[in-house]
Order: structure tokens, then sequence, then C-alpha cells
């Protein structure tokens, strides 16, 4: 084992990925170490923001679309193919970023966490991907136990710690 940085793919910015011909594939993902859970999660966790940017940005082009068709009287969509265009690359994209999760669903499940920030990633993948619409108190629990969890990590622990504790007798079972 070295102390050389691992090599990994090329960085590219939304802008280029999404201004970039539709023939063109996505890069690979670099190969990932098993016992690499922090880039994993990290990468997970960024993979899902860039998702929910690009569906905000699809709803607001839409949102666009649909008012340019109020306006010119149709009530539909609007039918320049310029102003669409935006939406076929999002979703190229959106269909990219899928298939990535797919490669790194099976990593994520099988890769053992071995320092506190790779237990606390994924913790953050658990919380980014649990809907609190269909699990409102599941949700809540997982927030309080991360919350608790960072807290009995901080360097003050043992005062934290034991607060905890304290609070966990207190509760009737």
């Amino acid at each position: 084992m070295t102390d050389l940085p691992e090599p990994r793919g090329p960085q590219l910015s939304r802008r280029a990925v999404l201004s970039a011909p539709a023939g063109l594939a996505a890069p690979a993902l670099a190969d990932m170490p098993g016992d690499d859970c922090v880039a994993v999660c990290r990468t997970w966790l960024a993979n899902k923001a860039e998702m929910m940017r690009l569906l905000d940005r699809w709803a607001e082009i839409e949102d666009r679309l649909m008012d340019a068709g109020r306006l010119a009287g149709s009530g539909h969509v609007s039918g320049d193919i310029h102003q669409a265009a935006p939406l076929r690359a999002i979703d190229a994209r959106l269909d990219e970023l899928r298939a990535e999760r797919e490669l790194l669903a099976p990593k994520l499940s099988a890769l053992k966490a071995t320092t506190r920030e790779a237990v606390m990633l994924k913790l953050d993948v658990v919380t980014a991907e649990l809907f609190v619409q269909d699990f409102p108190v599941i949700y809540g629990l997982l927030h309080t136990a991360v919350r608790e969890l960072d807290a009995l990590w901080r360097p003050d622990n043992g005062q934290v710690a034991g607060r905890i504790a304290l609070a966990r007798r207190a509760i009737p079972r």
C-alpha cells in the first residue's frame, strides 16, 4: 500500500456534460478499492445532488415552456424545438447518473466503514435516499441517531455521552 493518491477520472463540469454532443459516452467510474467507503459515499451523494439540481432545472424549463404555451393561447407546451433542447440534455445526463448509481449501489453495502467519517457518510447516504413522506418517524429517528453519534465522536464525547446516557435512562420503557 502506498501513500500515493488513487488516480481519478476527469472531473467534468455540468456545463461541459450538458453541452457535449449526445453521442459521447459518460466517463466511466474509476475503479475504487474495496475498502474505499468514503469515496463511494461521496460519489453517491454528489450524484444525488446533481440529480436534484437537474430535476429542479427540468421543472424550471418545463414551467417556462408551459407559460409560453399559455401566452400563445394554446394551453399546451410550446412547440419551439430549441426551447426543449435543454430537456433532452438533462434527460440524457439523468440517464447517465442513474447508470452510475446502478454501479455504485452494490458497493455501498459491501464496503466496510473503517473510519468515523465513513460511518457518517454511509448514514448520510441512507438519509438522502429515505423519503421523509413515506417514513416520517424513521426519518426523524435516523436524524436524531446521526446527531447523537456525531456528538459521541466529538472531542468532548465524555460529557456528551454522559448526557445522552442520562437522557436514555429517563425514557420510560
